[in-house]
């Protein structure tokens, strides 16, 4: 970016200012045991995977907040909000806020692709893997359309569906089944992740819409450990292996609501 012009720059650093302020760094974490499960190596490779999989959620992070008009998110001030800042005039000030957060969002994804493709796998790996990528980044804009269109607050079964689109699909499913896309994983451990995943990754978006008090009527912290429960049980003779499986049991049991 400074090649082009040094001023946008600004852009990277700005992702870069997002990542360092934290997060739980959920989605790497499943991409590096997804690829361990299946037989994979750690090392350089999975990690550039995994962290293209952590850009992918800043792009979405930034976008969201402007959705929200957020202004602060991990203890810092939200992208549009920071650079709405220097402006002079306020209508301008916030237009051009916005302007810049889009921009930064788009760059965030354009990277995520990059460093997926570039990991430095066997292309016919990175090839499945980028089709899971693809398929992630549909449901995970369908999911964020439906949820914005209340489709998630008309009943439970709603609220299910756009769970598992919303953040099941790019929380849990998605990374796992990339990382296990590179390490050439067999059709049985595919199944096996899927079947953790899947209830795994609707956990995780109940739990956060309780958290936020944003949950749809009926859904309640026993249905989030139910689908927490039956994730661990996909687990038991999964054809995976044994250290990788525990790492995604505790995985699994973060998904858990706090105690009220």
């Amino acid at each position: 970016m400074a090649s082009i012009d040094p001023a946008s720059a600004d852009l990277v650093d700005e992702l870069g200012r997002l990542i360092a302020a934290g997060g739980k760094r959920l989605r790497p974490a499943f991409c590096v045991w997804g690829h361990l499960a299946c037989g994979g190596v750690d090392g350089g490779s999975v990690i550039r995977a995994a962290a293209a999989l952590e850009l992918l959620h800043t792009f979405a992070l930034v976008h969201d907040d402007v959705m929200d008009d957020a202004d602060e998110r991990r203890g810092v001030p939200t992208t549009h909000a920071l650079f709405a800042l220097p402006a002079e005039d306020g209508a301008r000030r916030v237009s051009f806020g916005r302007s810049v957060a889009v921009l930064v969002g788009d760059l965030g994804a354009v990277l995520a692709e990059s460093m997926l493709r570039t990991s430095g796998f066997e292309a016919e790996r990175v090839a499945v893997a980028l089709d899971h990528f693809d398929r992630m980044r549909v449901e995970m804009a369908a999911g964020q359309y439906l949820d914005l269109a209340g489709v998630a607050r008309r009943d439970i079964a709603s609220a299910e569906h756009v769970a598992k689109l919303k953040g099941g699909s790019y929380t849990v499913e998605g990374p796992l089944m990339i990382g296990a896309a590179l390490a050439g994983a067999s059709v049985e451990m595919d199944s096996a992740l899927t079947a953790f995943a899947r209830p795994a990754g609707e956990a995780f978006q109940l739990r956060d819409d309780l958290t936020d008090h944003d949950a749809a009527p009926g859904i309640s912290a026993d249905r989030v450990n139910e689908l927490v429960a039956r994730a661990i049980a996909a687990l038991e003779e999964a054809p995976l292996q044994r250290e990788a499986v525990r790492a995604l049991r505790s995985l699994a049991e973060l998904l858990r609501p706090e105690p009220s």
